[in-house]
């Protein structure tokens, strides 16, 4: 695939994002444990409001420029987050969660990991 390819396909999300935010998510288990490393203590019932989106194609899919407590901002992946069944996407979203996580198998079966 070119490498425009995955940032083609990220776009029409990337720019339905924008137009729903700022939203809310939870993070999952891996982020809470980057967030506490990094000294930002939060929890997995901490929630995270996202304030921007950027489409950096397959190098890191959709990233998410959160904050949890209007003073600590940081960026992380959109599959790193988890939507309520009610917010704005939410098919949408877990549809490309579920094909990111399949694309990151691939790569990682391709690269010997």
């Amino acid at each position: 695939m070119p490498v425009d390819y995955y940032k083609g396909l990220y776009e029409p999300l990337t720019k339905m994002l924008k137009s729903h935010l700022p939203l809310t998510a939870l993070p999952v288990r891996e982020l809470v444990q980057i967030c506490r490393e990094q000294g930002c203590p939060i929890t997995l019932n901490t929630v995270l409001h996202i304030e921007d989106v950027f489409n950096s194609g397959d190098i890191s899919g959709i990233l998410c420029t959160i904050e949890n407590d209007g003073l600590t901002r940081m960026r992380c992946a959109l599959s790193h987050l988890i939507f309520m069944p009610g917010s704005p996407l939410y098919p949408e979203i877990t549809d490309y969660q579920r094909k990111r996580a399949k694309r990151i198998m691939q790569l990682n079966i391709i690269s010997g990991r």
